[in-house]
């Protein structure tokens, strides 16, 4: 039996998916939340029980972008799908940035909904094939090209926020070398040569979320 929470603002959404998924026989529906902040909180004492969270990306407070990096960064071994209706671009990029395991749609069929759970939860990497054209057509702009690892981001948000390197070690729990080695990374995949630069790119691109 897979165990899932799913989180999504729209509260009959989430009713239709929870009787949905209650017609088959191994995906049980442990949860279900409005927000984020509520979906963190439950993980906190029962990520150990959770195989999957099916997560919605347009959100108050905190989008699901942000949910998929703090999930990622704090259980990894948590796989995070999300099933959303947008399929621009700048919506894309920053969730694979984020590490999601997989990315659907809501007008999927019910089938594929459920095949993609199955398989995200057995280590498959599902992406729609709607997402997949969008990717696939590519990006000339250094952060398409060159995406920031989930790590990269949360560095490049506390940078933004105007941090040195030894408060955001001190944010993040590593250390102020590990900091500069980030530093340098985000720097040579936005090509830019400072700081300033970089913060000034992130905010222009909307790389970053709050």
């Amino acid at each position: 039996m897979y165990n899932i929470i799913m989180t999504d603002d729209h509260h009959i959404v989430r009713e239709g998916m929870k009787f949905l998924l209650s017609t088959t026989e191994d995906i049980n529906v442990v949860e279900d939340f409005g927000t984020g902040e509520e979906t963190l909180k439950f993980l906190e004492e029962n990520q150990a029980e959770i195989d999957l969270v099916l997560l919605d990306l347009v959100m108050p407070e905190m989008d699901g972008i942000e949910v998929t990096r703090r999930i990622k960064a704090e259980y990894p071994e948590i796989k995070v799908l999300v099933l959303s209706s947008y399929t621009s671009e700048e919506y894309i990029r920053p969730v694979f940035a984020a590490d999601a395991d997989g990315y659907i749609i809501k007008e999927m069929e019910a089938e594929e909904l459920i095949g993609a759970i199955k398989n995200v939860i057995q280590g498959e990497k599902v992406i729609h094939p709607n997402i997949l054209e969008v990717i696939d057509q590519g990006g000339d702009m250094p952060h398409e090209k060159n995406l920031l690892s989930a790590r990269e981001i949360e560095v490049l948000k506390e940078i933004v926020r105007g941090k040195s390197n030894k408060e955001i070690g001190e944010t993040l729990f590593v250390s102020e070398k590990t900091v500069k080695t980030h530093v340098s990374h985000i720097l040579n995949k936005l090509e830019v040569t400072d700081r300033t630069q970089a913060v000034i790119y992130a905010i222009k691109y909307n790389i970053v979320n709050f």
